[in-house]
């Protein structure tokens, strides 16, 4: 019997079949010219990628008005569409930013059913995103207390995120007691926006990015009608409701997927070395056409992973 012939009467257990993708693989956007409305764009990324994008930051931001620059007319659908729950978000983005249980420390003064949030004395208020406050920046490039600016400009919530961003990195964030207390003091006594904010949108691939980037006149939280977002045109690439139904190009991220899949074999052949390269190799081949019958759409690419002594399969005891 020849080595092919031998692997094909193998009996293959892919025990876990199922895929986590690894975490930190930077986004890939590509940019799909042809309209589609917002639901038939993330089936389309999700079978040719692996979802409608997600912009987690300005970095990102500036990469996706790179590639679209002037490939539209009118609108192109990003990953962001409007749920039903209402949550609370930091400006500031970016997981590295917050240790475990950072984002959720919250101490609030007054409670309400206001959108926005500000700090006086050490607390947070919730209020009205359209009055107008004093707020904090948090200039990235900084160290210590100096990374917290005190604006005196009298503005709206949005502005204020603005403006931060444009001079600073964002409005600040309050991660523990230590950024209460020293926007407290930069403070001096006055009520400054914070970079707190509640909305109900949800990203397609369900990741809890908080970045946004409005045109200027979309308000914080509009109301319950279910829209989706678009990168608006005529705002320069900032982003704008539109009805979900409308059919416009899109951006997908094309990431490549990284997943492990544990595999055992026993091969009816007590002769076949399964560490024979060209053994491996047949195997591979085998397990790609598997994966193909789960999902005909997909590129996958297999490579088997070595272990320290260089060998790929280990004989269990």
């Amino acid at each position: 019997m020849t080595a092919k012939e031998r692997i094909m009467h193998l009996i293959l257990f892919l025990s876990g079949l199922s895929f986590q993708f690894s975490h930190g693989l930077q986004p890939q956007f590509v940019f799909f010219q042809t309209p589609k409305t917002w639901s038939e764009a993330q089936s389309i990324c999700r079978e040719q990628c692996f979802d409608l994008a997600t912009i987690n930051d300005m970095r990102e931001m500036e990469i996706v008005l790179e590639d679209v620059k002037d490939k539209y007319d009118d609108a192109v659908w990003i990953g962001l569409s409007k749920g039903t729950t209402l949550r609370w978000h930091w400006s500031l983005a970016g997981d590295k930013f917050y240790k475990e249980g950072e984002r959720n420390y919250l101490l609030w003064g007054s409670v309400n059913n206001y959108n926005c949030s500000a700090s006086r004395y050490g607390k947070l208020n919730m209020f009205p995103c359209d009055y107008q406050r004093y707020s904090v920046c948090f200039d990235a490039t900084k160290q210590g207390a100096d990374q917290y600016i005190l604006n005196t400009k009298y503005m709206v919530w949005a502005a204020a995120r603005d403006y931060c961003r444009t001079y600073y990195t964002d409005l600040t964030s309050l991660r523990n007691d230590a950024e209460y207390q020293i926007v407290k003091e930069v403070a001096n006594g006055s009520e400054v926006c914070v970079g707190l904010f509640k909305d109900p949108w949800e990203w397609s691939d369900q990741t809890d990015s908080s970045f946004r980037y409005w045109n200027p006149a979309e308000t914080v939280w509009t109301d319950s009608t279910q829209t989706c977002v678009a990168m608006l045109k005529v705002k320069s690439g900032k982003w704008g409701e539109r009805a979900c139904t409308e059919t416009h190009p899109f951006v997908c991220d094309c990431r490549n997927k990284l997943s492990f899949i544990k595999l055992r074999i026993s091969p009816q052949d007590s002769m076949l070395d399964l560490n024979n390269p060209s053994v491996q190799a047949d195997i591979l081949e085998q397990m790609s056409q598997k994966l193909r019958s789960y999902n005909t759409t997909a590129v996958f690419h297999l490579k088997w992973r070595k272990q320290i002594d260089g060998r790929v399969f280990t004989k269990e005891p």
